[in-house]
């Protein structure tokens, strides 16, 4: 194992030094990708994200699905290829290419890809600040941290109920088809976004939404998403991790809802809804924030019940200027259903970053550990724990 580790971080930082050196951190200023000037109003940006990734522990079940057995999983969290840009100077667009989980073990999630799909693509218009108006496929903005890039997390993994709620709430997919009016007013301290998107649609897995039969068809999605900030504390742009500079104060509500999703074979009719609150904020190196999310899936079928999972987490890193190190940490609770008794899932997770690079050049070191209650834990295992190391190089 300490052998992995070793030709993990030489690797990471054999990638790194070729980008040369400066004052700014230990490998030399972030980089921002290629810009190309086509002409006076059309440019072009275009960026490449490796995130490579090794875990070990806790991180399969054995044979009998009764406990947990220890494996180690070398592969690539995140291969990404982007391509941003403006068409005039109200007229902006993006092409954003994926193949994550690159040689995991076993992709069972459905933002696991073996292959080359399209994550993001879509134009967005600016009629003024108040205003701009998005078509295509981008995040649903519900929640902060779902909303926060990867490439900017506090720690290696998003909580895990903000993942869960991806798949089973209604929203099984976090970039979906959208029309999205959004904006702010005074400076950023009103922000806002309003999308109307697909959801789940006709022939949807049945695995996935737990019902035993596959969509039929359904209403739109609906999604909202307000923030607020005092002046002079505004979020000039999205992170978990500002690497020490400036300040910000915002507090977010998320509410997200659709209906008339029906199954094949059944008359019944479902409904799901998402509302969730946050708050966030950094002064230079001190970072924290914390959020609280209820989702609910009703059915008019005899004899279905209501399903109401909840949770909620609360997070915070330093960063130390001169060595450029991160320590982090995070404690989140899972509740897979409140309206029935021993359900709930704990999770703390403890972490490191250090980023010879800012951004561009990062390597994380966490270790999670998940402490079950009985309806959730296998027969004999009643907790795990993972640890994961991952180094991000984007240029």
């Amino acid at each position: 194992m300490k052998r992995y580790l070793a030709v993990f971080f030489i690797s990471a930082l054999m990638v790194a030094g070729f980008h040369g050196s400066s004052r700014a951190f230990l490998l030399g200023e972030e980089t921002h990708g290629v810009k190309i000037k086509l002409t006076d109003e059309f440019n072009l940006g275009i960026r490449v994200r490796l995130q490579p990734r090794f875990d070990f522990g806790d991180t399969i079940k054995n044979d009998t699905g009764k406990s947990y057995d220890s494996e180690n999983d070398l592969y690539f969290r995140r291969t990404r290829l982007e391509i941003k840009g403006h068409m005039s100077d109200n007229l902006n667009f993006a092409l954003i290419l994926r193949a994550d989980k690159l040689g995991k073990g076993a992709v069972t999630d459905i933002e696991g890809s073996k292959n080359v799909a399209v994550h993001q693509v879509y134009v967005d218009y600016k009629i003024s600040d108040a205003a701009s108006l998005l078509f295509g496929v981008k995040k649903l903005p519900y929640t902060r941290i779902a909303l926060t890039s990867s490439s900017k997390q506090l720690l290696i993994e998003r909580p895990v109920y903000v993942e869960k709620a991806k798949k089973t709430s209604g929203f099984q997919e976090l970039y979906q088809p959208m029309l999205m009016l959004h904006g702010k007013l005074a400076d950023g301290v009103f922000k806002y976004n309003l999308a109307v998107a697909d959801g789940f649609s006709n022939g949807d897995d049945s695995d996935l939404l737990g019902t035993g039969n596959a969509v039929q068809k359904s209403n739109f999605l609906y999604v909202g998403r307000i923030e607020l900030s005092p002046p002079g504390w505004v979020e000039k742009k999205q992170s978990d991790a500002h690497l020490g500079k400036g300040r910000h104060l915002t507090l977010g509500a998320s509410y997200a809802f659709q209906n008339g999703i029906e199954y094949k074979n059944k008359t019944s009719e479902e409904e799901r809804n998402l509302w969730g609150l946050d708050i966030s904020g950094h002064y230079e190196g001190f970072t924290a924030q914390a959020e609280y999310t209820v989702w609910k899936k009703k059915s008019d079928e005899t004899g279905v019940k209501e399903v109401k999972p909840k949770g909620w987490y609360v997070q915070a890193g330093y960063f130390f200027k001169g060595p450029d190190i991160e320590p982090a940490a995070r404690y989140e609770v899972y509740d897979h259903d409140s309206n029935k008794d021993d359900k709930v899932e704990k999770v703390t997770t403890l972490g490191v970053n250090w980023y010879p690079r800012g951004h561009s050049t990062k390597l994380s070191l966490n270790w999670v550990h998940h402490k079950y209650e009985t309806n959730v834990a296998l027969a004999n295992d009643d907790s795990k724990d993972v640890y994961q190391l991952q180094a991000q190089i984007y240029f």
